[in-house]
């Protein structure tokens, strides 16, 4: 039997380093920027559930040689294990509204004056820190591992 897991991220365009995050759209509650998420099934590991998630919401079909784990932790409250994951893509593309939902592209800094989660703004901190990490190392630098 397999666990169940969520898989959870936002798409990065590494030359403007701008991240995708989704807002539902309700007239009854407080609009909140969110990672885009879903629910891991079969033998889907964290990067191949996250890929599935991005495909059903914006009919975008990712590499998975683009797709990266920041890292895991078990969600109480959902009693299972969530992935946070991101995915670097090569075009800053504009998506449309739906009826319920806007997407929005947004740098780190203005990311931090959004309408977030704390859990949301946490899984961002430590995402950007592993894209800077990341970056870093591939330019030759130190980085702590």
């Amino acid at each position: 039997m397999h666990k169940k897991f969520y898989a959870s991220g936002f798409l990065y365009h590494s030359r403007s380093q701008q991240i995708l995050l989704q807002q539902q759209i309700s007239a009854s509650k407080e609009p909140i920027w969110f990672l885009f998420g879903g629910e891991g099934s079969g033998d889907d590991n964290g990067e191949e559930a996250f890929s599935r998630v991005i495909d059903d919401i914006l009919n975008i079909k990712l590499k998975l040689s683009a797709v990266f784990p920041v890292y895991k932790y078990f969600h109480e409250e959902m009693k299972r294990d969530n992935y946070i994951i991101y995915a670097k893509i090569g075009r800053l593309e504009k998506f449309l509204e739906t009826k319920d939902t806007v997407f929005g592209w947004f740098n780190f800094k203005q990311v931090q004056k959004l309408n977030l989660s704390e859990q949301t703004k946490h899984d961002i901190m430590v995402a950007q820190r592993v894209i800077d990490s990341a970056t870093r190392r591939s330019l030759g630098q130190q980085t702590i591992d």
